[in-house]
């Protein structure tokens, strides 16, 4: 009561604010106030809490409320000084914080204190009763926080997601917009953004003013804190860092354009169906995205510098200046949910290529746990610990689509403590990750540090279009880092690079050909028109299977009205169907009545069952599944399975319960007969992906494949099994599967299926053959002619015979290669395991062995050839050794050469030299001189030719008709086409991991999409209009943009420098280690 008795008889209370005098009066004065009351609480009637005494003994009435408060108060505060307040003690602590936090707590000094003393991640809004007519405070610490200024719409928008706050782009302002002569309008008129900083904290303060009040409403503690002015000076701003992590500077300098802005792009439209038109901009999206890969852009200049880092670190590797050990991380890849998966196949395939280049892919959770934490969170059931995982100076990509997921996006600060060099996979260049990134490298205009799908933010949460792109982006970093390495022989040695210049080639154009097929998946071709009737068969196919599983889901929904339908008109009418019909027939009498109401009460029992059959009847549905819930089970590799769990689960996310779906995935190579068949019933739904046997690398893999789903669907009960379909680039049919939807292969053959289409028109020139012998054989039988005419017509027969074969050849061999021959994978794997073993049984023939056991003669010639090799190694490296130093110059290494071969020039022996020469001291020893023995002339000969004609690192597509085809012809006469094909495997595997997968994936895509459309689309209908959820939201109303974390990133801030610190410390140990072992060296060899 008397701060506010002093308050309002102040007049000029500015004064009181500001003056520190007048506030220490006041404080002085209700000290003083209190110490009375306190003081004659002991002398109170205890039986009246209304009453207490004065100083002066009078006895006087008080509030209860009052004398409660007092009361409390005392239990608490002491009057007596202390040492540290010698002016009241606790009572003057009191009060000194309390009219100071009267005059002072406006919202922004609140903001101030709250983020001071508060422990966690927050993105805060604020506001007061008092004053939201004029101020709003937003704040950021640990969790982003943007805000969005539009001057000529009069519009300010605010969020946790930087994208959300583009809205204004889109849609004019209600009533036109605050500027509307835009002739006129000058750089001030345009929208721009401003991302508060999250890692270090921040507060924004924003004032429009109230009553001509043109200045902020701020207390005195914050008067010192700069104003800034924006929407054409309507609108002030103060901003307080807690903690300055970004550099000072203006206000405008940290300000993004997002109006006319090439680097940031506008929300897409509304439109009905947010999933469909993502799925049909695939092909698009993807097309664009190799026809920048190609171009001198943005993506290009990142991939540069990715290859400069890559250079960098390999050189170290080279030069031991970095240790290579099983904990060392070279290249380390991270992201969450769906982003991790496409990843982890990304960091697979690398890993594969280069086995001795350690490639890790963590989930940015668990790095977040294990590093971000001040009690670090154990990866438990993973080979991750802060000792395990030995980062110094990787090379990070972190795979984030939409650039603002929660663990990725702290991740992208985190763990610049470990790397300066950061990379990032987003949807587009304005994002928070981007945004982080460009911050450590403002100084360098070039430093490029962002890949970009520019595929923008999707907001159906149901992934499709963003999972492609990302692995489509993902497949050209691929080569780019491919390219980098293997074009440096020391690179390439070290890494133990497997991929070859002509696997990339394949890979290639098997990309390129990639965007016909995924035209022919989705229905609409790379500039959005739809493709002709002929090429949509199978998107088409899919659909159709789409719709009939929806009729699997809808049964129970659609058995249910009818249900209610007849129960209604039954009961309504008074007749139900038995009693109906019996009455009809003039059946009344009593034991007519007792029967057919029997009956007509196990018809309404059974209803639902019976109208189950009748609709299974009607559309020709399996009769025995069960009548329940279904169960979808996705099986296919790893990223494409856990990539369609997720879609398909988001899409039935909102799901009416009596249409609601069940979604399992697992690898059919794998686990899925492990973890899913035991829960095969009558009417599970199982999809799955079978990669293309039909190439021998992937043979194998198909056969397990398949032998997954006929396990599956021989789990029988009553007759009944699982509904499965599988989906692929092989056209033969499982035996127990439902449907097999076939994918057209738009790519050359591979050796291997040019071998098997062969060897089909070679049986079937056989077979045509002996198919006409035998008629002109039936032919001469029934003729009965003279000897001598026969005989002449059967030589003239013979010889027609002989040239009609060889024409059938001809027209065999080309109607073999347009329309090859089905196989099953049993058919598949028995046709290569045959042909690997007469390819076997040719070496063995070849070496003049006569052994039964065929395994014990191929280790056994293996090691002697290996054994003859090496002595003949051994005996040429002496003969070219002309001055016996046991080292080889390159004048004695080209003499040689051109000695054997005077055609072969001396730039292609010089890079031969220089190919083996690992240690580059200008001379080969014998390991080195024996890798040249071993090196084909034809892969000396092809070198890395790795750029286009304007010196741009491009991967070169191969040319060939089929995959081998130069291979084939420049191999030495003997060597057997299977043995060839072997060194496809690679490729093989690569196609299949890069391309098929990513096929299947969309696939799988637009026929889950048509199920879930045609469950959506059912209850509005039936409902007119009163029912319906939309498929492209879930229950978390929450976008791919901000998926929630289990981990916290609170502790980031000071957990980087504590890293930066231990770091620094660790590397001063190790240079005085070093220094120190030199130095005791030193002193051994001065002693000596």
């Amino acid at each position: 009561n008397a701060i506010n008795h002093n308050h309002n008889n102040n007049h000029d209370h500015n004064q009181c604010r500001d003056g520190k005098y007048e506030r220490d009066k006041l404080i002085a004065a209700v000290v003083a106030i209190l110490k009375r009351k306190l003081e004659v609480l002991p002398e109170k009637d205890v039986g009246d809490s209304s009453t207490y005494h004065t100083p002066s003994s009078r006895r006087g009435k008080a509030s209860p409320s009052s004398s409660t408060a007092i009361s409390t108060l005392s239990k608490f505060l002491s009057s007596a000084p202390s040492e540290e307040e010698h002016g009241g003690g606790d009572l003057h602590l009191f009060v000194r914080t309390t009219v100071h936090a009267f005059f002072d707590n406006d919202l922004l000094q609140t903001a101030k204190l709250f983020l001071e003393n508060a422990k966690g991640s927050f993105g805060l809004s604020i506001s007061s009763s008092l004053d939201a007519h004029r101020q709003v405070v937003l704040a950021a610490r640990g969790q982003t926080m943007s805000i969005a200024f539009y001057p000529k719409k009069g519009l300010v928008c605010y969020g946790s997601e930087q994208a959300a706050v583009k809205a204004g782009l889109n849609y004019e302002t209600p009533g036109g917009n605050a500027t509307t002569d835009d002739a006129h309008s000058s750089e001030a008129d345009n929208a721009v953004r401003l991302d508060l900083d999250d890692l270090g904290g921040e507060i924004c303060l924003l004032d429009w003013g109230y009553a001509g009040d043109t200045q902020p409403a701020v207390s005195r503690p914050n008067r010192n804190l700069p104003v800034e002015t924006l929407m054409n000076g309507t609108i002030r701003v103060v901003l307080h860092h807690q903690s300055k992590t970004c550099r000072d500077c203006h206000l405008s300098q940290r300000l993004t354009l997002l109006e006319r802005n090439e680097f940031v792009k506008p929300l897409l439209d509304d439109c009905p169906d947010p999933i469909l038109a993502d799925i049909r901009d695939i092909p698009r999206v993807c097309s664009r995205i190799q026809d920048d890969w190609h171009d001198v852009g943005l993506n290009r200049m990142t991939a540069w510098n990715l290859a400069n880092c890559i250079r960098a670190r390999m050189k170290a590797r080279v030069d031991g200046t970095i240790e290579s050990h099983g904990g060392q991380v070279d290249i380390l890849v991270t992201g969450c949910e769906v982003s991790l998966w496409v990843a982890e196949q990304f960091v697979a395939d690398l890993q594969k290529a280069f086995p001795r280049l350690f490639v890790r892919c963590v989930s940015s959770n668990k790095l977040l746990g294990l590093f971000g934490q001040e009690l670090a969170m154990p990866c438990t059931g993973f080979p991750y610990g802060k000792k395990s995982l030995e980062m110094k100076d990787p090379i990070i990509i972190i795979v984030s689509h939409s650039g603002g997921t929660f663990g990725p996006l702290a991740c992208s600060n985190l763990l610049q403590s470990f790397s300066s060099s950061i990379f990032a996979v987003t949807s587009e260049w304005d994002t928070q990750i981007g945004k982080q990134l460009r911050s450590m490298y403002s100084d360098d205009l070039l430093s490029s540090r962002i890949f970009s799908t520019e595929v923008g933010v999707r907001p159906a949460e149901p992934c499709s279009v963003s999972v492609v792109a990302t692995h489509q982006l993902l497949t050209n970093i691929f080569e780019h880092i491919c390219v980098t390495i293997i074009s440096d022989p020391h690179f390439r040695h070290l890494s133990g690079a497997v991929i070859t210049e002509h696997d990339l080639q394949i890979l290639e154009r098997c990309n390129q050909e990639n965007l016909k097929a995924l035209e022919e998946i989705v229905g609409v071709d790379c500039q959005g028109y739809e493709i002709h009737e002929r090429r949509g068969r199978t998107e088409k196919e899919l659909r159709s299977a789409g719709d009939l599983w929806s009729e699997h889901i809808l049964e129970n929904a659609k058995a249910y009205i009818m249900s209610f339908i007849y129960i209604v008109g039954t009961v309504t009418a008074g007749y139900p169907l038995v009693t109906g019909i019996a009455t009809a027939a003039g059946l009344n009498t009593d034991w007519a009545f007792y029967i057919t109401r029997f009956l007509d009460s196990l018809i309404y029992f059974w209803l639902p069952q019976i109208n189950v059959l009748i609709l299974r009847l009607i559309q020709g549905r399996n009769l025995r599944h069960r009548m329940v819930g279904r169960t979808v089970v996705i099986g296919d590799c790893p990223w494409v399975a856990q990539a369609a769990e997720a879609f398909l689960s988001k899409i039935f996310a909102c799901s009416y319960s009596i249409a609601g779906l069940n979604v399992l995935s697992g690898n059919p190579a794998d686990h899925l007969v492990h973890r899913h068949t035991h829960r095969v019933v009558r009417g599970s739904l199982l999809v799955c992906g079978r990669p293309d046997g039909r190439l021998s690398a992937l043979t194998s893999l198909e056969a397990s494949t398949c032998l997954s789903v006929n396990q599956a669907s021989s789990i029988q009960s009553i007759g009944g099994t699982c509904e499965s379909i599988t989906i692929g680039h092989n056209k033969s049919k499982l035996p127990l599967s439902k449907r097999a939807i076939y994918l057209k292969s738009h790519r050359p053959l591979f050796l291997c299926e040019k071998v098997l289409d062969d060897i089909d028109a070679h049986e079937d020139l056989i077979r045509q053959r002996k198919e006409k012998i035998k008629e002109e054989k039936e032919k001469q039988k029934n003729k009965n002619v003279l000897i001598s005419l026969a005989a002449t017509l059967t030589t003239r027969t013979r010889s027609s015979i002989t040239n009609t074969g060889n024409h059938i050849l001809e027209l065999s061999l080309s109607r073999s290669r347009q329309a090859r021959q089905t196989r099953s994978s049993a058919s598949l794997l028995g046709a290569y395991v045959n042909l690997e073993k007469d390819a076997r049984k040719r070496r063995n023939q070849n070496l003049g062995s006569h052994i039964g056991d065929e395994l014990v003669t191929d280790v056994i010639n293996t090691m002697v050839k290996e054994k003859q090799g090496i002595e003949n190694a051994r005996r040429l490296f002496n003969e070219i050794d002309s001055d016996g130093n046991g080292l080889i110059e390159l004048e004695e290494f080209i003499a040689a050469y051109q000695k054997k071969d005077a055609n072969i020039s001396r730039e292609h022996l010089t890079k031969m030299f220089e190919e083996a020469d690992i240690d580059e001291d200008g001379t080969l020893d014998f390991d080195e001189f024996l890798k040249v023995s071993k090196m084909p002339n034809l892969l000396a000969e092809l070198s890395v030719k790795n750029r286009d004609n304007r010196g741009l690192v491009q991967v070169q597509a191969s040319r060939e008709r089929y995959f081998g085809e130069e291979l084939r012809k420049s191999v030495p006469p003997g060597v057997n086409s299977m043995a060839m094909s072997q060194s496809q495997h690679f490729s093989m595997e690569l196609y299949e991991s890069r391309i098929a997968s990513m096929q299947r994936f969309v696939a799988m895509t637009v026929m889950f999409h048509q199920m879930g459309m045609r469950v959506q689309t059912f209850f509005p209908k039936i409902s007119f209009g009163l029912l319906g959820y939309r498929m492209d939201r879930t229950h978390s109303i929450m976008r791919i943009a901000t998926t929630a974390s289990p981990v916290s990133g609170a502790d980031v801030r000071e957990r980087m420098d504590e890293l930066r610190l231990m770091l620094k410390i660790e590397k001063s140990v190790q240079l005085i280690e070093r220094a120190w072992k030199n130095w005791k060296n030193d002193q051994k060899m001065i002693k000596a």
